[in-house]
Parts: structure tokens; C-alpha cells; sequence
């Protein structure tokens, strides 16, 4: 029962009340009555905690034995024992614990190869729905229980990396607006981009509250995954936000595990901002040059662009075909424990979610080999449709253009003021015509109520003395130049349209980026969806839908400037080689894909020189786009290959493993043990050589361990032998339901029912098998 109870909650929320309740109605109904209140549900409830416990401690002492017996371990008379004789499991090994997280990542050898672009590919994310209750005052905590393979981390090590980070970064800074716009050392992409891509991300903001630490003690988890969506660590957050900390932690955690010189991918959804703290504040030196630093596929389209085409892991080298996607399908493969989860103990939290990563782990064991081709035949579609053009050197040219800094932040201020007293000034003529109408209306005598039209003059004119009052102070505030670029742009027409053009463009593209984040909730798939969940996506799409017109109308009206522009372009009232700017495409613009013609500004600023060719030309932009594809395609093949390999490898030195063992064990218990655990073995390498059989990842030449004849009896056993009569049954099944089928649509015929047809369908009701 206790096996039951523990497969059952591993696939579905826990709930020990119903189980029990169920229980305790069920034997009541027989005439069974126990003693004390809720005793079942209690009892039941600490039965199943130290089972799972049990198990997975055994777990770990057999895979303790087995090591210490191929010689990887050496443990002092084979058992660590504590001073009561108990054994202690603390000397797990490293590397063994990651090959047990992803075998595809930490399967085989994990030395640097330097024909690679990354040994290792990770993702972070953090979630603040997997959060816990605040304990009554003076409730105490639960009973300790730690898993022998738990993924958090310890108190120790997220305080080690909190102290990190606050000694190295000062408390305040502060950034002058007046500061010119350069590169950071160490980084790709101007500073003015990088405050705006952190103005855009409520992650970026560690002050910003995301759980209430007076109501929730646990406030959520950070993850790392791996780039086959396999749990590496988790940290638990006690912060309201997402502290940066939490992220090193793991960062640390990751490279003190691993051997020197591995290099490492870390996708992220502000991954630039972390990039730039470690590179400003010297977080962790030791270990930036092995970092490449990316973004999450998701969450790139709130980035500005040219930090999308610096992180984006579709077009940074060392990604290959990952989306740092993976934190997001775990939260919701684990989004059922949130109800338990949030009034639980502490540590009975955390012991919950390492028996569901755990689970989590071997649940998709067997699956690794399909996951395996179903990536190469996907890699190799899209590099045979990629394969044809290859441009690095127009692309060189975009990044190296698309990314230079600004001339000057204070020339930024001031195209804004100049930008603004426009906008004033277009403001402050609509309100001086609705005066002139007020008064012509009153002078003419058709005012009814001429109380009421006086306050209203009054108003306008006291909102037209403050818009002039805005616009005296604005101008005040622009140096000599500026003032005289102002009365160029009053003057002439065709810059005036220009900024009205640009400002709208700008517009655009904030509302697209805010739409993504509206949808971001909506396009996630959970394997559960609550009816609160479904009116909310309902909610999304109503709201989503109803903004989409105002887009629209927008995107209209830049093209209508757009037009504007061109006209006056051809009348000669522009400057020489003045560019017409690209149209907005209504059928498009809704997919905000990274080559979008929506981040085409050019034709709607100062620089009206020659255009470049990935720019200008519509055939080299698809070709740079095909040779990043091409790019990416080549080191997803690379990292498959060598997954594959070490699939493989990981196979063969755990079958011998298992061999040695049993052939050294004399106990009965333990070898029993030992043979359950190279039969799963054995059929779990039976399919992932079934998928692989007609894959090039496949080593035909490697030898397995196990005969032929020993992966197919594995596959026979599990899958049912001499099955035939279950067919039969299916089919004859099958049969009955559509004869019932037939029958029912004769009874519910309004008309005359034959007689014959009626009889028939009985006869052969009765032949039936």
C-alpha cells in the first residue's frame, strides 16, 4: 500500500487527508472503528515520509557498495558508520551525483574539449509561486529530513554568495545623466541599452517585491537546469526579490563541481544584467572567461535589440539549438505541489520537491534516446534549408554597426526636450483653436449657457498659459545649439515628420513588447490547467484582443508618415540622400520575431549615408540569417554527437559495474537487489537502442554489455509476450462498439425502423467474439 500511495503522489498532487478519509469510511462502512481522531491520516502521513526516506537512503547504500566494489570509492570497511553505528552518507561522489542529474551532460568524461564551443549548457530561472506559509508564532519548525541526493543548496552556500555579492557591490549607486555612452569593459553592447534592457525586466529589479516576506517564510525557488531539462541544483529564496545572489550561488555551486577548464553556456532571462554585475563588480573572477553568457529564447523580445543580437542564443556562438526554456517546463511539471507545498514544514518542503526531482530524473530515463533523434532530425531539417548561404562578413558588419555606443547621452537629453516642446507645441495649438471656437461661438450669440462657456475659456486659457510655461522651461534648459536645431526642425517640414515617425515607430514597439509579456502566462503549456487557470488564459486573450486594434492603428499611422515622407522626398523638400523608411507589415507584426522589419529604424535618424547591405538588401539579410541557422545547426551536431557518446559510455561502465557487484555480493537481499536494478538497466538501454538503431548518433561498432538477446527479452518482458489475444480482444471490442453504435443511431431514428436491418444487427451482436 505504501508503494501505491508513493507512485500515486509522485504523478499527482499529494493529499494524505482524502487517502485517509477514504480509508477511515471504508472500514467504517465494514464495522471497523479506531481509536483517537485523524489517527490514520497521521500515522499514514509519517509511514510515508520515512518509506520514501528508506528508499531512497537504500538506494544510495547500494550505489555506495557498488562504486567502493569497481574501486571509484574507497570507503573504510566498505561502510561509513557514525558513533551509534548508523551509516552516514556524506561522501557522495561529484561527479557521480551530476551523472546521475543528466548522463548526457556529466554521462562520461567531463574534461574541456577545445574543438567545442560549450561543455556544458545551463539555464536559471526563478519562481515565486513555489512558495511557503509563514509558521504561526511559536508553532516551532517540523522534524528534519533531508534526501541523501538533495538538489538545494545549503544555507552555508547561498549565504557564502550573498556575502559575495553585497562586500563586492556598494550599497547605492548612482548614474549621471549627463555621462557619456561607452561600452563597459568586458561587455558587447553600449551602456545605455543595457539601463534600458534593466528597466524593462521586474527581474532586473532585486528591491522589487515579488512574494511578501511578512507572510510567506519561503518566498520561492531559483533553479539550474540543464539543456536536456534535467535539475542540477535548486536554491531556496528567503528574499521578496530576486536577488542576484541566489544566482551565483548556483553559478558557484555548478563550477566547484565540475573540472577546471570546463567552459560553460548560462541562458537567462536577464542574463545580460548578471553578465554585466560579474564583469562591473568582479563577482566571480575566476570563472568569467569559462562563462558565455546568453538570454532565454522567451524572453529575448523585451531585450532591446541590440542586446538580442549579442545574447540571443539563436545568434551567439555556443548555444547551438538550445532555448534556455527548460526552468519553465520543470515549474510546471511540479506547479501540482504549490497547494501542500505552501502550508507544509520546512523541511518537509524541501523533501517533497528532491522525491519529485528525483522522480522527475528517472521518469525521463528511458526517454533519452528518442529525445536524442527527435533533436538530430530537427537539427538536420533546419540546416539543409540553412545550408545554402553563409555571409560572416555582412554580419560582422551589422553586430559592429548595430552595436556602437551613442555619440553622447546628453545629445539622447536633448533630442528628448527638443522632442517634447514639439509635442507641446502641437498640443498648445490644439487648445489655442478650441478658444478660437469657444469664442466665436460666444460672439455669435449662440451660447446657451454663457456662465458655463466663460469658466470653460477660463480653464483653457489657464491650460494654455501652462503648456507655454512648460515649453519656456524646457527651452531653457537647451544649450545654444539646441535651441538652434529647434528652430531648424519648426521650419522644416520634413523633420518635423521625421521625429513624429520615429516617436510613433518607438511607440510600437513598446506596446509589442508589452503584448509579449501580456501572453507569456497564455503560450506556457502545463500538463494541468486548473478552471481558474482557464478563465484567466480567456482573460489574457479578451485583453490581448482588445489592445491588438489600437497596434494596428498605430502601425496605420506610421505608415500613413511613412507615405508623408516619401512625398516629400520626391518634391526635393528633403536633405540629399534622405532614405524612405521601411513600412510596417500589419500581416507581421504581431509575431515580433528577431529579424522583424518593426526594428528597422533606418531612414528615421541622422545618419543618411549609403545603406549597408544586411540592411538594404533583402537577399544578404536572409543569407545572414542562414548562416546563423547553419552556425547553431553545426553545434547542435556537435553536442548530440557527443551526448550520444556518452549515453553509450555511461551504459557500458554502469552495466560492468553492476556485473562486478554481483559477482562479489554474498548477500541474498543485497544481490536480489542488485539484479532488479541490472534488469531495469538492461531495458532502459533497450530503448534508447531500439530509438537509436537507425540514427548516424548510433556507435554500431560499440558494445553494449548486454547480448541482443538479452535487450530483446527485456523488451518482451515489459511490453507483454504472446500478446495476440489482447489484440483479438481490441479488435472484437472495437467490433461491439460500433455494432452498439449502429444500434443506437436505429432506436434514435425519428422514421420506421426496419425490421431486418434490426434482426441482423442482433445476429451479428450475437457472433460476435
Amino acid at each position: 500500500m505504501l508503494e501505491f500511495a508513493r507512485e500515486l503522489y509522485l504523478r499527482s498532487p499529494p493529499n494524505s487527508t482524502a487517502w485517509s478519509g477514504a480509508w477511515e469510511t471504508f472500514l467504517h462502512g465494514r464495522g471497523h472503528y479506531l481509536a483517537g481522531d485523524d489517527i490514520i491520516r497521521r500515522k499514514f502521513t509519517k509511514a510515508t515520509r520515512f518509506y520514501n526516506l528508506l528508499l531512497a537512503e537504500a538506494e544510495v547504500y547500494v550505489r555506495q557498495k557498488v562504486l567502493a566494489q569497481s574501486g571509484r570509492v574507497e570507503v573504510d570497511g566498505g561502510i561509513d558508520v557514525d558513533d551509534e553505528g548508523q551509516w552516514v552518507d556524506e561522501d557522495l561522489s561529484v561527479s557521480d551525483y551530476l551523472a546521475h542529474c543528466c548522463l548526457l551532460c556529466f554521462g562520461a568524461s567531463t574534461d574541456h574539449d577545445p574543438c567545442g564551443p560549450a561543455d556544458v549548457i545551463v539555464c536559471l530561472d526563478a519562481n515565486f509561486v513555489q512558495k511557503r506559509q509563514a509558521p504561526a508564532q511559536g508553532s516551532g519548525t517540523d522534524a528534519p529530513i533531508q534526501h541523501p541526493r538533495t538538489a538545494f543548496l545549503s544555507n552555508e552556500e547561498v549565504e557564502e554568495a550573498r556575502r559575495l555579492v553585497e562586500n563586492a557591490r556598494p550599497s547605492q549607486t548612482t548614474l549621471s545623466t549627463t555621462q557619456a555612452d561607452t561600452t563597459e569593459a568586458g561587455m558587447q553592447v553600449p551602456r545605455t541599452v543595457l539601463d534600458a534592457c534593466s528597466e524593462s525586466f521586474k527581474a532586473a529589479d532585486e528591491k522589487r517585491a515579488k512574494a511578501s516576506s511578512k507572510y510567506f517564510a519561503d518566498t520561492g525557488l531559483m533553479a539550474m537546469l540543464c539543456r536536456h531539462d534535467r535539475v542540477l541544483w535548486l536554491a531556496n529564496m528567503t528574499s521578496p526579490g530576486e536577488r542576484q545572489y541566489y544566482a551565483i550561488a548556483l553559478i558557484l555551486k555548478l563550477f566547484r563541481s565540475v573540472p577546471p577548464h570546463l567552459t560553460v553556456g548560462i541562458l537567462y532571462d536577464i542574463g545580460c544584467q548578471l553578465h554585466r554585475s560579474c564583469t562591473k563588480w568582479n563577482f566571480i573572477p575566476e570563472y568569467l572567461d569559462r562563462i558565455i553568457w546568453g538570454i532565454s529564447i522567451f524572453h529575448a523580445y523585451g531585450h532591446q535589440w541590440p542586446c538580442q543580437i549579442v545574447y540571443h542564443p539563436r545568434k551567439c556562438v555556443g548555444f547551438g539549438l538550445s532555448d534556455g526554456e527548460g526552468c519553465e517546463r520543470f515549474w510546471s511539471s511540479i506547479q501540482g505541489l504549490v497547494p501542500s507545498l505552501r502550508v507544509s514544514g520546512y523541511h518537509q518542503r524541501i523533501f517533497v520537491l528532491d522525491l519529485q526531482i528525483d522522480f522527475l530524473r528517472k521518469a525521463g530515463m528511458p526517454q533519452l534516446g528518442s529525445w536524442l533523434v527527435q533533436k538530430w532530425d530537427a537539427c538536420m531539417a533546419k540546416m539543409e534549408e540553412a545550408e545554402r548561404r553563409l555571409l560572416e562578413g555582412f554580419w560582422r558588419d551589422q553586430v559592429s554597426v548595430q552595436t556602437q555606443p551613442l555619440a553622447n547621452a546628453t545629445v539622447n537629453l536633448a533630442k528628448n526636450t527638443i522632442k517634447s516642446i514639439l509635442e507641446s507645441i502641437d498640443y498648445l495649438k490644439s487648445v489655442v483653436q478650441e478658444i478660437d471656437v469657444l469664442d466665436n461661438t460666444m460672439a455669435s450669440g449662440q451660447m446657451g449657457e454663457v456662465e458655463d462657456a466663460v469658466e470653460k475659456r477660463r480653464r483653457l486659457v489657464l491650460r494654455k498659459e501652462g503648456i507655454e510655461g512648460q515649453i519656456r522651461k524646457k527651452k531653457a534648459q537647451l544649450g545654444v545649439t539646441d535651441k538652434q536645431n529647434l528652430q531648424h526642425l519648426m521650419s522644416n517640414k520634413y523633420l518635423q515628420v521625421r521625429m513624429q515617425a520615429r516617436a510613433l515607430k518607438d511607440r510600437i514597439q513598446a506596446k509589442l513588447r508589452e503584448r509579449r509579456f501580456e501572453v507569456e502566462r497564455f503560450n506556457r503549456v502545463y500538463t494541468q490547467v486548473s478552471a481558474s487557470e482557464r478563465r484567466l488564459q480567456t482573460h489574457i486573450q479578451t485583453q490581448v484582443a482588445r489592445h491588438e486594434p489600437n497596434i494596428v492603428n498605430l502601425v496605420k499611422r506610421s505608415n500613413k508618415l511613412c507615405d508623408d515622407l516619401e512625398s516629400l522626398i520626391k518634391s526635393r523638400k528633403a536633405p540629399r540622400h534622405a532614405i524612405v523608411p521601411q513600412k510596417i507589415e500589419q500581416e507581421t507584426v504581431f509575431l515580433l520575431d528577431v529579424d522583424n522589419p518593426i526594428w528597422n529604424d533606418r531612414g528615421l535618424g541622422d545618419d543618411e549615408s549609403e545603406v549597408p547591405v544586411w540592411l538594404g538588401d533583402d537577399g544578404v539579410r536572409m543569407d545572414i540569417q542562414a548562416m546563423l541557422m547553419m552556425q547553431r545547426c553545426k553545434e547542435e551536431e556537435y553536442y548530440l554527437r557527443h551526448e550520444a557518446a556518452f549515453l553509450q559510455a555511461w551504459f557500458k561502465q554502469e552495466w560492468d559495474y553492476l556485473d562486478n557487484a554481483i559477482e562479489q555480493c554474498d548477500d541474498d537481499d543485497l544481490l536480489y537487489y542488485l539484479h532488479c536494478k541490472k534488469s531495469t538497466l538492461c531495458y532502459t538501454g533497450a530503448l534508447w537502442r531500439k530509438s537509436l538503431c537507425n540514427s548516424p548518433l548510433l556507435d554500431q561498432e560499440f558494445d553494449w554489455g548486454p547480448h541482443i538477446e538479452d535487450f530483446a527479452l527485456e523488451l518482451a518482458k515489459h511490453d507483454g509476450i504472446n500478446n495476440e489475444s489482447d489484440s483479438d480482444s481490441s479488435v472484437a471490442m472495437d467490433s461491439d462498439n460500433d455494432i452498439l453504435e449502429e444500434l443506437e443511431l436505429l432506436q434514435l431514428d425519428a422514421g420506421s425502423v426496419d425490421f431486418d436491418d434490426y434482426v441482423g444487427l442482433q445476429e451479428s451482436w450475437g457472433e460476435s467474439p
